[in-house]
């Protein structure tokens, strides 16, 4: 006989300092907002600064703790001192998540190398970034910690949307995740991706306005309609929290159905 013991908090956060990149709107927002409820510490960083800070003082107005950071992702000197700040000034990073992102469309044929570069510059390289920087803490701090990278199912999936920039993106975002995993294990660092579709963020609201882009859309998600932001949290919380203490090296699919067919 063996008894589990008491599990009924694991999913808490209380005590733990959270990083997310791209936390100022979108996903990133409901991800930063969720943490907090769970009772994260959450550095916000973002492109958009007054973006960061609203979400910040949102968090705060409702009892919470949290700072904003403008960095872009792709600039290494400003994600090591994004990562600087947030230690200062909160003391560690117990969990990483790089949820940056753009996507900027064209077909294959016309797709220019300035298109190409920079998504890949922030979705790929700015995930590595952040990967690195703080990983290095982790280790260093000798603790552990879990890294939450933001794959999509454009990673694992073909489109005929014009998103061969954003694909590769996000295939290399899994590829980089599961290594991570298997190369810091040893340190209880555990590196997972979430694979969303599309959902209600601000990007994806102004594309369904599109009758047929949306009709697109709904055809390939089983559950037949768009993710509404909020949805995307608790993926998220399960990743960050002791709930998935033995898990990593994973692509955690919200899609509605739309990988199973």
């Amino acid at each position: 006989m063996y008894s589990i013991g008491n599990v009924k908090n694991i999913f808490s956060l209380e005590d733990k300092v959270v990083l997310v990149t791209g936390g100022g709107q979108g996903l990133g927002q409901a991800m930063a907002e969720g943490f907090s409820q769970f009772g994260a510490v959450v550095s916000i960083v973002d492109i958009n600064l007054e973006n960061a800070q609203s979400v910040a003082d949102t968090i705060i107005a409702d009892g919470g703790k949290a700072i904003a950071i403008k960095c872009d992702v792709s600039k290494e000197y400003q994600v090591k001192a994004a990562v600087e700040k947030t230690i200062k000034e909160l003391g560690k990073i117990d969990s990483l998540s790089a949820v940056a992102g753009i996507g900027d469309r064209n077909p294959a044929e016309e797709m220019t190398m300035g298109q190409w570069d920079r998504v890949i510059a922030i979705n790929l390289r700015g995930v590595w970034l952040f990967d690195q920087e703080v990983g290095r803490h982790m280790i260093a701090r000798g603790e552990g910690g879990s890294i939450i990278n933001m794959a999509s199912i454009a990673g694992q999936v073909g489109l005929t949307t014009g998103n061969a920039n954003y694909s590769a993106s996000k295939g290399g975002v899994i590829a980089l995740t599961r290594d991570l995993a298997i190369e810091w294990a040893k340190y209880n660092i555990r590196s997972n991706a979430i694979a969303p579709a599309q959902f209600k963020t601000p990007l994806i609201q102004k594309l369904i306005q599109n009758p047929e882009t949306e009709a697109y859309f709904l055809r390939n998600i089983p559950l037949n309609r768009i993710g509404e932001v909020w949805e995307i949290v608790g993926a998220s919380v399960f990743l960050a929290s002791d709930a998935s203490s033995m898990v990593t090296g994973i692509v955690l699919n919200v899609d509605g159905g739309h990988t199973a067919k």
